[in-house]
């Protein structure tokens, strides 16, 4: 598709579940730098969008594909808005909001935009929980965190910078809350210069959306209705940015879901929830919640099992709608390395779940595991080879392994640790090849995340505000190296949010 076609086919194909309101007098593009299907399955995209709608905001959506310079909602060109904000959830997507950006003839620098009629920039989503000076370079602000908190506060300060107060204003206006990064005024030769707060504690109890706006059967997931049931978590693995970064562990309520779920399903059809939580089994009312949408004849999805947390009842629940392929994380092979990282549970629980998934008539297992971590050794990679050799003998089932190579991120325990490199991973990915092939009866299929990949995604983990400038200019000259990372400063940065 070409920036001139039209989203019409799209429009026709979601069913709105939030009726929001039309028009509005501030043109504001969200943007979610991928995919149409995947941003469409992203629930914080939804939450912004419904509540600058509902706010009175002239909102459209725009994705990277398959039309990228056209809204979704109206096929308004981007040229027509003001305001341009992207959600950005993954360190892959920087570079393609960038490219997004230039490919619009929109200078990637804040300081080049100040004449002229340029938009505004802004930038929100998970990674503004874990390093927000990624895109620093780029933005006029960067909401930190849980964003509806402070929403009001930034369309209110972007309605007066409409109205006329100018560029420099809207900075200072912006800078007034301590969630938001305004590089402009908070970054003063590659430092941060004021103190600044990620949100992570928005109560999931109080006025906020609970489910997807729409669904569609062009999502990541099919036609799914998407319901937030937690955030944050309690556990402290090793290697993951959720106990630091996306604050504790709070759930919301049954009786709002419950109340959510009924009101909805009282008029549309939903045949399938999605429960967007960092672990499924932590949720207290699972069983109830489970119970309920059985009872009400729609499918289940979840978006993280943790195999120590899987129960009888959720695997009954996929069985039930319809999966015979389950997806779950042992992370190494072996179990002093597995403990160490945090996953304390041992390759007798992997086979009891795995069985009782058989049993249930799931028959394809998908495995992630990494490599590289801490402590590791070739018995730990030879493990790997071994528990699939084990679970093939016990349940028969058909394995896929995702191989993917550690990467030490911001927030994390393991922040400080190093990344193997591609000589080391390598080295191991054929040794995990070698070592499958001797598994004769159902040989695993392995799908092992590129090399270049993976150096890309810890790059741009630790960007700064200068390597994010750099990347801006790269960009823009068509270069397309990627400016190297420097860690230790980064980290010191970091270190300065609250």
């Amino acid at each position: 598709m070409t920036a001139w076609q039209s989203w019409e086919d799209y429009r026709r194909d979601e069913e709105w579940i939030t009726e929001l309101p039309k028009g509005g007098d501030l043109p504001w593009a969200l943007f979610y730098p991928a995919d149409y299907s995947i941003g469409s399955a992203n629930l914080g995209f939804h939450y912004v969008f419904q509540r600058l709608r509902e706010s009175g905001v002239a909102a459209e959506r725009f994705f990277a594909s398959p039309v990228p310079y056209r809204s979704v909602d109206a096929d308004t060109m981007l040229e027509r808005f003001s305001v341009i904000t992207a959600s950005v959830a993954y360190e892959g997507d920087i570079p393609a909001f960038y490219r997004w950006l230039s490919g619009a003839n929109i200078p990637l620098l804040a300081e080049e935009r100040v004449a002229g009629s340029f938009p505004v920039i802004g930038m929100g989503g998970a990674l503004s929980y874990i390093n927000p000076l990624t895109v620093s370079g780029v933005c006029d602000f960067i909401i930190l965190g849980d964003g509806m908190e402070v929403l009001d506060h930034v369309i209110e300060s972007l309605r007066l910078y409409e109205g006329g107060c100018g560029r420099r204003e809207l900075w200072r206006r912006l800078s007034e809350s301590p969630n938001i990064l305004v590089p402009p005024v908070d970054i003063k030769d590659g430092r941060l210069v004021r103190g600044l707060r990620i949100g992570r504690s928005l109560d999931l109890n109080g006025p906020y959306p609970v489910h997807s706006a729409w669904m569609t059967e062009r999502g990541a997931f099919g036609k799914t209705l998407l319901l937030e049931l937690q955030r944050g978590c309690a556990r402290s693995c090793s290697y993951c940015t959720l106990p630091r970064c996306f604050g504790s562990m709070r759930w919301r309520k049954f009786e709002i879901v419950e109340r959510a779920l009924d009101e909805i399903t009282s008029r549309f059809e939903v045949p399938q929830a999605g429960l967007v939580t960092p672990e499924a089994g932590d949720y207290p009312f699972l069983p109830q919640l489970i119970d309920k949408l059985i009872n009400k004849n729609i499918g289940v999805s979840f978006a993280s099992l943790r195999l120590d947390r899987l129960s009888e009842q959720m695997i009954l629940a996929l069985s039930g709608s319809g999966r015979r392929s389950i997806t779950v994380a042992p992370e190494t092979g072996g179990e002093r390395l597995r403990f160490g990282c945090g996953k304390k549970f041992t390759d007798d629980l992997i086979l009891e779940k795995l069985a009782m998934a058989k049993e249930a008539g799931i028959d394809r297992v998908k495995l992630y595991f990494m490599i590289g971590l801490p402590g590791e050794n070739d018995e730990d990679i030879t493990a790997m080879t071994e528990l699939c050799r084990r679970i093939i003998a016990e349940t028969g089932q058909s394995l896929t392994l995702s191989v993917n190579p550690f990467i030490p991120k911001p927030g994390t325990p393991w922040q400080d640790e190093i990344f193997s490199g591609k000589h080391t991973i390598r080295q191991k990915y054929e040794k995990i090849k070698r070592d499958m092939r001797t598994i004769t009866k159902k040989t695993p299929q392995l799908r092992l995340t590129g090399i270049k990949e993976a150096e890309t995604e810890f790059n741009l983990a630790w960007y700064g505000y200068n390597e994010s400038r750099e990347l801006a200019k790269n960009i823009e000259s068509g270069i397309t190296k990627l400016p190297i990372s420097n860690k230790e400063t980064t980290g010191i940065e970091l270190g300065r949010f609250m």
